[in-house]
C-alpha cells in the first residue's frame, strides 16, 4: 500500500520503490527478518533508488544512442548502414534489458559495481546459474504481465458496462443518465488506477526476489543483522 501511495508521485514514488527492491534483495541475501519490511520513506532508500535508476539508463544508454545514430543514417540516405545500427542497436538493449536485473542484484546484495565498471562482465555469473535465471524472467514477466493485463482488462470491460448502461438509460432519463455516468466513470477510472499501482509494486517486488534467489539459490549468505 505504501508502494502504491508512493506512485501517486510519478517518478519519484517510482524510485523510492526502486530503493525498496533494492532492501529486499539485501535482505535475502543476507537472510534478514522480516524480507519485506514495511517501506520506509528515507533518504537511504530514496538514494538506493536513484542508483538502480541511474543502471537502468546507463544500462539503455548505448542501444538509444545507436538507435538515433541508426536515424541519422537513415536521414542521410544510408538506409544498409541505417538498418546495420538498428540491429546492433537492438541486439544492444536486448543484452541491456537481460543483464540488468543481475547489475542490479549483485550491486545491492554484494556491492559489485561490475554493471558500472564493465556490464559484459555480468553474463559469467548469469551463464552459471542461466536455468534459473531464466525461470526467474519467467517469474518476473508473468507478473508484470498480470499487472499491466488484469487493470487493463477490467477497464475496458467497466467502461464498457457502463457506456452500454448509460446509452440504454439516455434514452428515457437524459439528465441523470448523463450525470450517473459521468461519475462511473471517474469511480472506474479510480479503482482501476489503485489496482494498476498495486499490481506494479506486487510485480517489481517478485521480480527482485526472483532474481534473487536465482543468483544466490535462496540461501542466506550473510549473518542476520536483525
Amino acid at each position: 500500500m505504501r508502494g502504491a501511495l508512493a506512485l501517486l508521485t510519478l517518478l519519484p514514488g517510482w524510485v523510492l520503490n526502486l530503493g525498496y527492491r533494492w532492501d529486499v534483495a539485501t535482505r535475502l541475501y543476507l537472510g534478514t527478518l522480516p524480507t519485506f519490511p514495511p517501506l520506509r520513506w528515507s533518504r537511504r532508500v530514496l538514494r538506493q533508488g536513484l542508483v538502480v535508476w541511474g543502471v537502468i539508463a546507463l544500462s539503455l544508454t548505448p542501444g538509444a544512442v545507436v538507435t538515433l545514430l541508426g536515424g541519422g543514417a537513415w536521414l542521410a540516405g544510408a538506409p544498409t548502414l541505417a538498418q546495420g545500427l538498428w540491429i546492433l542497436a537492438g541486439l544492444l538493449l536486448l543484452a541491456a534489458f537481460l543483464l540488468v536485473p543481475a547489475g542490479m542484484t549483485r550491486l545491492g546484495c554484494e556491492g559489485d559495481q561490475t554493471v558500472f565498471t564493465a556490464p559484459w562482465r555480468l553474463w559469467h555469473p548469469v551463464r552459471l546459474r542461466l536455468r534459473a535465471y531464466l525461470y526467474a524472467w519467467c517469474i518476473a514477466g508473468s507478473a508484470i504481465a498480470v499487472s499491466l493485463a488484469v487493470p487493463a482488462l477490467l477497464g475496458a470491460a467497466g467502461w464498457l458496462s457502463v457506456w452500454r448502461w448509460a446509452h440504454t438509460a439516455s434514452a428515457l432519463w437524459p439528465p441523470p443518465a448523463i450525470h450517473s455516468f459521468t461519475a462511473l466513470q471517474g469511480l472506474a477510472f479510480l479503482l482501476d488506477t489503485v489496482l494498476f499501482f498495486l499490481l506494479s509494486v506486487w510485480a517489481w517486488q517478485v521480480a527482485g526476489y526472483a532474481f534473487t534467489v536465482a543468483l544466490y539459490g535462496g540461501q542466506a549468505q550473510g549473518n542476520s543483522l536483525d
